[in-house]
């Protein structure tokens, strides 16, 4: 019995163990608000989508009272792209 096309099997690739690491890259906006937050500048009176933006994106998170954060994914990415 012979297998259709559909059915055969191929190589995928398994991202759990790549060395690859697949980066979103921010907007301006977004990364001019990560680099204010990491100088301890209020994100308080910024555009929600952006801020959301960051912390689903596990750049920054929010806190007590609502304060933003730079997590380490967030540092990384300031050392890496900001100059």
């Amino acid at each position: 019995m012979t297998q259709s096309p559909a059915l055969k099997s191929s190589a995928v690739a398994d991202h759990s163990r790549s060395p690859v690491s697949f980066t979103t890259h921010l907007t301006v906006e977004q990364l001019d608000a990560l680099r204010r937050c990491a100088e301890d500048i209020s994100l308080r009176f910024e555009a929600w989508a952006i801020v959301n933006a960051l912390v689903a994106g596990g750049y920054a998170e929010t806190g007590v009272a609502g304060v933003v954060t730079v997590t380490a994914k967030g540092e990384e990415y300031l050392r890496t792209y900001a100059k």
